[in-house]
């Protein structure tokens, strides 16, 4: 159902990814699907959602409505689905639980264990584009965060092999780090992005430290068993979550 952080979990902090497997929601979206609005019944996500974050005994997340955007949200007590428009989200609370959404967009989860800060980041090519890993990061240090104690995991999410997109978009992918262009190959006028690669460019810039990020190299486009694809499938994709919450005590 999940994939877990081993970096977290060395500093007892849960921090999961979701695949597709052990839900209930029936085809296309069999069968973990998270995403609602999408023609899955609500019924069958919020079955699936608390299924997921019993087996990973996580509290419920909070979770918003995404936009491609760089704007945070600062959550607290019990999970819900906001209706606010966010693809950052932050929570300072003991026992609180942030996620986000995706189907190929990288999930980004960032902790600091030294002040308790926790943020769950939704990093599409647009919010990649506009340097969302870096404001995360500033978003955190409002809140007391060191970027030298933050451990990143950035989580599975589709791979230069299948990510092919417009010059124009290679362009301001090029464009949001000096070295960026190092991981955008170019063939037959179009671009082939890493995208977690450059994310992680970002959070260095930040003053992440290499030693504490961790990268899951999983293709959600390749891999049609394991992971929903909006980029493979289109509407008929399912959604994914990448959840962190932070412990009542560390």
């Amino acid at each position: 159902m999940f994939i877990a952080s081993k970096l977290f979990a060395k500093h007892h902090i849960t921090a999961i990814f979701s695949d597709r497997q052990g839900g209930i929601s029936h085809a296309p979206f069999d069968s973990l699907n998270l995403g609602l609005g999408l023609g899955d019944s609500e019924e069958n996500v919020q079955h699936n959602l608390k299924q997921l974050c019993t087996a990973a005994e996580l509290p419920v997340p909070h979770r918003s409505q995404q936009v491609h955007g760089t704007d945070y949200l600062l959550c607290d007590g019990e999970g819900v689905q906001h209706t606010h428009q966010a693809d950052i989200l932050i929570t300072c609370t003991a026992g609180c639980s942030v996620a986000v959404r995706t189907a190929d967009c990288l999930p980004i989860l960032l902790i600091d264990p030294n002040s308790g800060v926790v943020a769950a980041v939704h990093a599409g090519w647009r919010g990649t584009a506009k340097n969302i890993a870096d404001i995360a990061i500033q978003q955190m240090k409002k809140f007391g965060a060191n970027p030298e104690h933050i451990l990143a995991c950035l989580g599975p999410s589709i791979a230069t092999c299948c990510f092919e997109v417009d010059m124009d978009t290679g362009k301001q992918l090029s464009q949001s780090h000096p070295d960026a262009h190092l991981h955008i190959h170019h063939k037959n006028h179009k671009a082939w992005p890493n995208i977690q690669a450059i994310n992680a460019l970002q959070l260095q810039s930040s003053g992440i430290q290499p030693d504490n990020m961790a990268f899951m190299t999983l293709c959600t486009s390749c891999l049609p068993a394991r992971f929903y694809s909006y980029r493979r499938d289109g509407i008929q994709s399912g959604r994914q979550l990448a959840i962190v919450a932070l412990p009542m005590s560390l």
